[in-house]
């Protein structure tokens, strides 16, 4: 038991870290990285994607009562699984999901997903380079 504590500790810690404090690129010019930011985006897109886990599983067919009729679940249970779905399978996990509910481990997991798929793509759609005229340092 006590070993899932740890993992989840480090899973959350490594989407709040950052790994490099500075832009190397900038940094001549005096653009400091915007941690404030990134840690802010991260958090926000790792608890908006274990919120929005469980009606993802469910919007795509996996239920409480099994697989849902005419769903994408159903389709795939019928045209890749045939009848047999493996125990260990990640179709069984995401109707493990879609039946008892996310547990912890998971949460933390689609969490350190959430918060990195969203700070890599603010730092491709806007990327916080200019030093003092980043959000973070006009307070």
């Amino acid at each position: 038991m006590k070993w899932h504590f740890i993992l989840c500790l480090i899973l959350l810690l490594s989407c709040s870290s950052p790994i490099y404090a500075r832009d190397e690129k900038s940094n001549s010019e005096g653009g400091e990285w915007c941690w404030k930011d990134y840690v802010t985006v991260g958090i926000l897109g790792g608890t908006a994607a274990v919120v929005a886990a469980p009606f993802v599983v469910t919007a795509a067919g996996f239920t409480t009562g099994g697989v849902a009729a005419g769903s994408i679940a159903a389709g795939i249970q019928s045209s890749v699984y045939g009848g047999y779905v493996g125990a260990t399978s990640a179709f069984a996990v995401l109707q493990s999901f879609g039946a008892a509910g996310i547990g912890m481990i998971p949460s933390a997991g689609i969490f350190t997903a959430g918060a990195g798929v969203t700070t890599w793509l603010k730092t491709k759609v806007a990327p916080c380079d200019k030093g003092p005229k980043c959000s973070s340092d006009q307070e």
